[in-house]
């Protein structure tokens, strides 16, 4: 790459970032829920549509990734963890159904946006977007509309969910810890979801600090808070990295797969809810907030980040989008092959 158009990259990015930060400023000054993500979204956004430059990238998203997972797992105790393993059953069913009411959605989503099975399929699945649009590459479906359907979903929850159902209680604050034990869990996790990715591991960059954490936590190790700020650059990252991906012009090109997105956004979440709401509001005692963010099938991070936001219980909202992701990923080749046939 010429040193001129290598400048004018990190100067692209810079740039980004700066409108990302300054959006997420500006957001939450006036108070607005999870105001650090909307505004880094918008912000990212307005710049790299204004501008031409791509923004953020995926590698803040994946820094921003691993500050999110690794400030979560220093929340967890172990009660907190026997707490998710009794609701386990209800995150189980909660996956499932987000996966049955995809497939039955695919075929009209397949009609309504005019593509074919596979690239239906995939846009409509509860995963990942570099998940499924890496898997849509790899089968010669249309990565354009996967990527387009899956930056939909996330942004039309991001912008809804936290304002529709408010704030909850007051975050839970981490227990009283070793600083040392964050910083060897992120260290750790960093080296591990690199060596993830790069054998073909889907997005491990938040699972993999999550995963640690709880396993120094069982371990007789407690895990420090993170400093506000880092918790701020994270929330920055993720929502600035989604925003550059909101290109005006690509809605222009598609407004089918537009609509036909934010109906089955629409239908995930409502089928979902409507066979979960007694099974975790009469069994396990969920409050709503914890409730719409749990199910929502949206971005693993971006609802964490809301989570902690807005006071839900967030190991709650953790287990049921990790355990949803995780069943969805390993599944997806499958579905593909069984839904062609």
């Amino acid at each position: 790459m010429r040193p001129e158009a290598r400048l004018g990259r990190v100067l692209g990015h810079a740039g980004g970032l700066a409108a990302a930060a300054a959006g997420g400023a500006l957001f939450h000054a006036f108070g607005v829920p999870i105001g650090w993500v909307l505004g880094a979204l918008l912000g990212a956004a307005i710049w790299s549509n204004s501008t031409g430059h791509g923004g953020l990238g995926r590698h803040a998203r994946r820094a921003g990734q691993l500050v999110l997972g690794c400030a979560t797992a220093s929340i967890l105790t172990p009660a907190l963890l026997a707490e998710m393993a009794v609701a386990l059953p209800a995150m189980a069913l909660a996956a499932v159904v987000a996966i049955l009411v995809a497939l039955g959605f695919a075929p009209a989503f397949s009609r309504l946006a005019d593509v074919d099975r596979k690239t239906a399929l995939l846009s409509v699945l509860p995963a990942g977007l570099a998940e499924m649009a890496g898997l849509a590459q790899d089968r010669g479906a249309r990565v354009e509309v996967v990527t387009l359907a899956h930056t939909i979903r996330v942004t039309a929850l991001v912008l809804t969910l936290p304002v529709l159902v408010g704030a909850a209680r007051q975050p839970l604050p981490p227990a009283e810890g070793d600083l040392r034990v964050t910083l060897v869990c992120l260290g750790l996790s960093l080296v591990l979801a690199w060596a993830m990715n790069r054998a073909g591991f889907l997005n491990p960059w938040i699972v993999l600090p999550v995963i640690v954490g709880a396993a120094l936590t069982l371990a007789g190790f407690r895990l420090a808070a993170l400093p506000p700020w880092a918790i701020v650059a994270a929330q920055v990252a993720i929502g600035g990295s989604l925003g550059s991906r909101l290109q005006v012009d690509r809605f222009a090109r598609m407004p089918r797969v537009l609509g036909a997105a934010l109906l089955s956004t629409l239908l995930l979440y409502a089928g979902t809810a409507l066979v979960l709401a007694p099974v975790c509001w009469w069994i396990y005692d969920i409050d709503l907030a914890t409730f719409a963010l749990a199910l929502a099938p949206g971005g693993l991070a971006e609802m964490l980040a809301a989570a902690k936001a807005i006071g839900a219980a967030v190991p709650m909202v953790l287990g049921f989008q990790l355990l949803r992701s995780l069943v969805t990923n390993l599944s997806a080749a499958w579905l593909l092959g069984r839904a062609l046939r």
